[in-house]
């Protein structure tokens, strides 16, 4: 059967109006319906394969911290995907320890698989956070039913993985070291040497310490209880130098100085710890001047063989070998000292001793208080290794009362010249009153 040119005309009109009828249907239609359309252009990745990274974990490290890191890779695509490349590129912060390139076989689409890296992070790394690029690469496989099995030219992107790096400084006091090295009750001038370890996981700056000193210890001068160090990284060392004078009355044993440590971190958020410097105070000999008295009990001037009695006591903390009690010469003190120190033994603590001592009183010698100087010298206990010489420099006051003649009230200066004179006049009038026959 022949079909007519016009009956192809109404054909070809009917076929483009109900397309257009379709048309029109999912422009002005489909928005007001409640059922959804389907549609009918395919999204790219359902097309294309494509290479991502969903997880990473962990994500958290410390400075210096060396940890495995496991990586998910994804094929996000509605193509598989091979010969997959990933190159993890490392950087000032992070590193790479071990292979830097990962290889994959296939990733079929919409699956995943977990790739292992090790990660280093610096030692001295501030906190923030970090990225490493990951330069990734893969070729693409599908199959066309025209063509049969299709591997695709290579493709790439760059992606990256990123880590939070937190860490902080950990201040503590290593080894104390002191000069001298047997610290005794009075030493003077005594270096203290602390080292100052930083055991965290970032850098310190800005570092000071203090001791915090009582009556005990007091700093041989101005700032010598302070000390400097400046910045410490991690797992490093300094040291801390000060100078102190130790208390004469100070109890032997040991003793805890508190520390204070101000420091700020690398972002320059201050912190301050309290840590203590432990030390050894030795014991040693002391001494104090229970009495003393003179023989005779009231002295003179001119008076000859003067005995002085001076009684000590060891006060200190251990024994003292081989004492001895020694007069001191004053400038203005009008003595003549005829036997100048003696020997007093060995005193244990508590005991008492006594010294004798024998002086002249000068002629001229006014009648006041005089300040003598008492020099008292030892060793101490060999028996504990102290071979040390002590001297306790001590003061005490002799009294030079009048002479008998100035007792009775006749202390008048030139009182024996004028007497003398008196004298002669007298003479010398008798002399004269003979001759004239009187």
């Amino acid at each position: 059967m022949k079909v007519s040119n016009g009956t192809k005309t109404k054909r070809k009109k009917l076929i483009s109006l109900l397309t257009f009828s379709m048309v029109l249907l999912l422009v002005f239609v489909s928005p007001f319906s409640s059922l959804p359309l389907p549609s009918v252009v395919p999204t790219a990745t359902a097309t294309f394969s494509s290479i991502t990274i969903t997880d990473v974990t962990p994500t958290e490290f410390s400075p210096g911290e060396t940890s495995e890191v496991i990586v998910t890779v994804q094929d996000n695509g509605g193509r598989d995907a091979r010969d997959i490349r990933l190159a993890f590129q490392g950087t000032e912060v992070l590193s790479l320890v071990g292979p830097t390139v990962v290889h994959i076989n296939t990733l079929n689409a919409w699956s995943s698989s977990d790739v292992r890296i090790t990660i280093h992070v610096k030692e001295e790394a501030p906190n923030g956070v970090y990225s490493i690029p990951v330069n990734c690469s893969w070729r693409e496989y599908y199959f066309d039913p025209a063509l049969g099995p299709v591997i695709t030219a290579e493709k790439s992107k760059l992606l990256g993985l990123s880590f939070n790096v937190k860490g902080s400084a950990v201040i503590n006091v290593g080894d104390i070291t002191t000069d001298p090295t047997d610290m005794r009750p009075g030493d003077e001038n005594v270096e203290l040497r602390a080292v100052i370890e930083n055991s965290g996981e970032a850098a310190a700056k800005d570092i000071e310490a203090k001791l915090v000193l009582n009556d005990k210890f007091t700093p041989s001068w101005s700032g010598t209880d302070r000390s400097y160090l400046g910045r410490i990284n991690s797992g490093g060392k300094g040291e801390a130098i000060f100078h102190i004078d130790i208390a004469e009355k100070i109890e032997s044993g040991t003793h805890r100085i508190p520390l204070q440590i101000k420091y700020k971190d690398i972002n320059g958020r201050e912190y301050e710890v309290m840590r203590e410097i432990t030390i050894l105070v030795k014991p040693k000999p002391d001494f104090e001047i229970v009495s003393y008295y003179t023989e005779p009990a009231s002295i003179s001037a001119a008076d000859t063989g003067v005995i002085l009695h001076v009684q000590i006591k060891n006060i200190g903390s251990e024994k003292a070998e081989s004492a001895s009690v020694r007069m001191t010469g004053e400038a203005d003190v009008p003595f003549k000292y005829d036997v100048k120190s003696d020997f007093v033994g060995n005193l244990k603590i508590g005991d008492e001793g006594e010294a004798i001592l024998k002086f002249d009183v000068n002629k001229d010698a006014v009648p006041k208080g005089y300040p003598l100087g008492i020099e008292i010298r030892c060793t101490g206990d060999r028996d504990l290794g102290d071979d040390n010489v002590y001297i306790f420099n001590k003061e005490i006051k002799v009294e030079v009362s009048s002479s008998s003649s100035q007792q009775d009230g006749f202390s008048v200066p030139g009182f024996e010249a004028l007497v003398s004179l008196l004298a002669l006049v007298f003479v010398f009038l008798i002399v004269v009153r003979r001759r004239n026959g009187v």
